[in-house]
């Protein structure tokens, strides 16, 4: 099987998701399964630079979870060419195509998980000026 993603660093961004062949709106990225990090290790994960690959697993319960695959290292932008979904039944997040995506260009998502959320307070809380 080809491996049609592949990271590249981008000024500013560090490390990067992109592409090597077009995706079709609505196509199916990649599924990663995801590690769960239990309630009990969260304020141990967030003393760490993983912490800022990680996302919420179940935010009540104070859960984290790290994708595998490239799901950690997908970019933010606020109106993004990609979506994910977290299913927890299943412990693993799934990456689809919002739009089109030409070859060589950067797959990024929306870290609130909302097409158009404003997620700033995240970079903001770690000093970083988003893109």
């Amino acid at each position: 099987m080809k491996q049609y993603l592949y990271l590249k660093e981008v000024q500013g961004k560090g490390r990067a998701v992109f592409c090597n062949q077009d995706i079709a709106a609505g196509d199916t990225i990649e599924v990663c399964p995801v590690i769960v990090v239990p309630a009990d290790d969260f304020a141990l994960l967030n003393s760490t630079p993983l912490s800022s690959y990680c996302f919420y697993f179940n935010k009540e319960e104070n859960t984290l979870s790290l994708a595998m695959g490239f799901g950690s290292m997908y970019n933010h932008r606020l109106y993004p060419n990609a979506v994910y979904i977290l299913d927890r039944e299943e412990k693993q997040m799934v990456f689809t195509a919002h739009e089109p995506i030409p070859a060589h260009t950067e797959i990024c998502i929306n870290y609130g998980g909302g097409y158009g959320e404003d997620y700033s307070k995240w970079f903001s809380d770690r000093g970083i000026a988003p893109l």
